[in-house]
């Protein structure tokens, strides 16, 4: 008989976290057991965790902030889309060693597929461009966007994007990021920021996603809504991304149903 399978997500400060209920969902609907735990690790804690738990028998572990980027060096294969976006947030653990992979690019685009919009036909604006934006515009460029731009709050940032010549990355609050507003088909804030846009400065018929979730809609997410705009929050793009990483460990086609009724999504 095989044994139940152990997965996790791990980061810092981890104050409110729905996927341990997705990789239950997706076990079950797997027909497998096993059962799934959020474990707070900071970036320092990071390899001797993933040690611990490769040695306990664990299938794996989701990644989020801050230790998509951290957990590079601990890993013996990389895929070339989560070395490009610098960014893994899927970790699995195999006899021959760990390998990571970034599920969250794909997890939009299956996204943005379910809610009618035709990637290759999309202007997309990022706000912000750290390890989880680069991994939305690898995807999106991919997936034949019309344009994909990013605004950065910083000069470093540059350095960091220098596996991505396809995407634009332009200065935050600059006359280009309001141009960029003007015509994106798809907003995405990808900051910790409670209002990351002016919506006065968006396209009217723009999809308005913000990776933030919590309990109740984003602040943003809200505003946007009374505004008669269509707007998400980050629950979406965390149940297509959940899916994603569980077909990773477990090399099976996983239904998305079950794990967003588990988590009430949409919302």
């Amino acid at each position: 008989m095989s044994r139940p399978a152990a997965l996790a997500v791990l980061g810092d400060p981890l104050r409110y976290t729905l996927s341990p209920v997705l990789h239950r969902a997706g076990l079950q609907a797997l027909g497998l057991e096993g059962d799934s735990q959020a474990l707070r690790t900071s970036p320092e804690e990071l390899g001797a965790c993933l040690d611990r738990l490769a040695k306990a028998g664990y299938r794996g572990v989701n990644l989020t902030v801050p230790l998509k980027q951290a957990a590079l060096p601990h890993l013996q294969r990389v895929s070339e889309d989560a070395r490009r976006a610098r960014s893994v947030n899927t970790v699995g653990f195999e006899p021959d060693g760990w390998w990571g992979d970034t599920t969250d690019g794909p997890g939009l685009i299956d996204l943005l597929g379910s809610l009618g919009r035709e990637v290759s036909r999309s202007r997309v604006l990022l706000l912000g461009a750290g390890g989880a934006a680069r991994s939305l515009a690898l995807a999106l460029v991919q997936a034949g966007a019309e344009w994909v731009a990013a605004s950065a709050r910083g000069r470093a940032r540059r350095a960091e994007w220098a596996e991505l010549p396809e995407a634009t990355l332009v200065a935050w609050r600059s006359a280009e990021e309001a141009a960029r507003m003007r015509e994106a088909s798809v907003v995405i804030n990808a900051t910790p920021l409670g209002d990351p846009a002016p919506l006065e400065g968006l396209a009217t018929d723009a999809v308005l996603l913000d990776l933030v979730y919590g309990v109740e809609l984003t602040p943003w997410v809200v505003a946007a809504r009374a505004h008669g705009r269509e707007a998400y929050d980050g629950l979406g793009l965390l149940v297509f991304q959940a899916r994603r990483s569980l077909v990773l460990w477990f090399a099976r086609p996983v239904p998305v149903e079950p794990l967003a009724r588990a988590v009430g999504w949409p919302r």
